[in-house]
């Protein structure tokens, strides 16, 4: 398998071989010689030398289908699952999205790493960003300071503590996770919780909130922000049991949003055991960790859903919220074999 970026599926081209390993190389493209159906020209005119995107040459609508793709490929190659549900994908504008972006400064240069990695691209305007963002970068190029990095953010973006950064899914995605959480449940556990985003709308829903979060930024706007839920300062890993302490008897669920590299072995020790879960809602920003996690934890919770958010449009990214339903039954008894 040979790796080109900027290409389409079906096309025809001419590339040059830059990497070469056991199972897959990578190729440079030098040339379209038949172009694909779904090739549109790139917007922006960095494209192609600025590392910031990846597929503005693709017509959004097969952009997302290769974004599906590759979910239900992971799913399929790395979380064993055979036929996974994967629900139509949720979507927002392609441009103009992000509430936050984060340049260089050096050699007389404001903007990205270009796609080598090294070299830094000069970007007056960037089409991801909201237009009150690219308001902020005009006024830092033309008052530079000799910092190396500047995180150019929206005034709702306050401090250090991570938000997240598509502007107009904030509402749709919130929205997602509070309906996915199943009606009877009264209490959730939530891990990562960063300063609240989920939390909030869930406290306002009626549920009974316990969160846990490492970050000390995030957790000083959580509980300025979040009065209704309880937070446990700390590691998910080492801080979970606490939080299960203080479940109680109501019907509860897990929900969980790590870091892209996934859950650590410790989290999935401590989620690969029977617990008084009606399942796991899993929210991830990257499909291979998803699969690896979900294949862990599948004896004793079955992947029923996947729903793809594409947080990141014209980027590689995108994320993946999952239904991990118990598969013990009320009494505690399992509910059949860890078949999927």
């Amino acid at each position: 398998m040979v790796f080109v970026p900027f290409t389409a599926p079906g096309e025809t081209v001419r590339v040059e071989l830059t990497e070469r390993h056991k199972t897959f190389a990578r190729a440079r493209l030098l040339e379209v010689l038949v172009p694909s159906a779904e090739r549109v020209s790139p917007p922006c005119p960095l494209f192609g030398t600025c590392g910031g995107c990846a597929t503005q040459h693709l017509a959004y609508a097969e952009e997302t289908r290769i974004k599906v793709g590759q979910i239900t490929s992971a799913l399929q190659r790395i979380g064993k699952i055979s036929d996974p549900i994967v629900r139509p994908i949720l979507t927002g504008p392609e441009y103009g999205y992000r509430n936050r972006i984060t340049v260089h400064n050096r050699e007389g240069k404001v903007g990205f790493l270009a796609t080598d990695g090294r070299t830094l691209v000069d970007v007056k305007r960037c089409l991801l960003a909201a237009e009150d963002v690219n308001t902020k970068l005009a006024h830092l190029r033309s008052h530079p300071r000799p910092r190396p990095h500047y995180s150019v953010r929206a005034d709702e973006v306050r401090g250090e503590a991570f938000y997240q950064s598509n502007r107009p899914l904030a509402e749709p995605l919130k929205n997602l996770v509070v309906s996915a959480v199943p009606t009877q449940a009264k209490t959730v556990l939530e891990g990562y919780a960063g300063t609240g985003f989920f939390s909030a709308p869930l406290v306002a829903a009626g549920k009974k909130v316990l969160a846990v979060e490492s970050h000390p930024a995030a957790v000083e706007v959580f509980r300025r922000e979040v009065p209704g839920g309880e937070l446990w300062e700390g590691r998910f890993e080492d801080e979970m049991e606490n939080a299960l302490a203080k479940l109680g008897k109501n019907p509860a669920v897990c929900l969980i949003n790590p870091p892209r590299g996934g859950l650590s072995p410790d989290a999935r020790k401590l989620l690969a055991r029977p617990l008084p879960f009606l399942g796991i809602l899993y929210l991830s920003c990257d499909p291979p960790a998803l699969a690896r996690d979900v294949s862990v934890l599948r004896e004793f919770w079955k992947a029923e859903w996947f729903q793809p958010v594409d947080l990141f449009p014209r980027t590689a990214h995108v994320e993946c919220l999952a239904w991990l339903a118990s598969r013990l039954s009320p009494d505690g008894s399992r509910q059949g074999a860890a078949r999927d």
